[in-house]
């Protein structure tokens, strides 16, 4: 059992890394400060005015899509990975472990993404309020039964998932990218 030190079953909170919250963000950004500079000289806007705009705009973008992807969280307990994503929760069990298969976000980042035979979804967002249903194409695309670990914690072998999944996965099973 993995306890704390008063002896209470122990849980870790990992948050998206902020690479990739920015980056996430900033893609977007990027491609709303040219679509509005086309628009402002379009319009014939003066430059000064143009620029303090885009400027603005594109930092309060910015400023919210990261604290969009912040809200997620990836729980690790002994007994498997709670990933909570934006409109739903995924929860998966260390017995239930296949693999681990590389992936690129964006052709950028490479993360490491885990999957199980099977996984628990709900239909809860980031606040804890139940949702109507979990988007179909959850399922279609198989995040009910993947977790991007990668993009919690890029050097997860060497962090308590690495001892969990050492220790919850059978001996032919190969943990390496």
């Amino acid at each position: 059992m993995w306890l704390d030190r008063y002896g209470f079953p122990m849980q870790i909170i990992y948050r998206p890394r902020w690479s990739l919250a920015f980056f996430s963000g900033g893609v977007g950004a990027i491609v709303l400060a040219v679509i509005y500079c086309i628009l402002a000289v379009a319009l014939g806007l003066p430059a000064n005015l143009t620029a303090g705009v885009t400027v603005a705009v594109s930092m309060v973008y910015l400023l919210f899509v990261v604290m969009k992807v912040r809200r997620r969280s990836l729980t690790v307990t002994e007994e498997g990975m709670i990933a909570q994503r934006d409109t739903f929760r995924v929860a998966v069990n260390w017995a239930d472990f296949v693999d681990v298969q590389p992936k690129r976000i964006a052709g950028l980042y490479s993360v490491d993404v885990m999957t199980f035979s099977v996984g628990a979804v709900e239909p809860v967002d980031v606040r804890g309020r139940r949702r109507k249903a979990v988007p179909p194409k959850v399922h279609a695309i198989g995040a009910d039964r993947r977790i991007q670990v990668g993009v919690y914690v890029p050097d997860w072998r060497i962090e308590p998932i690495g001892e969990l999944v050492a220790r919850h996965s059978s001996p032919d099973q190969d943990v390496s990218p």
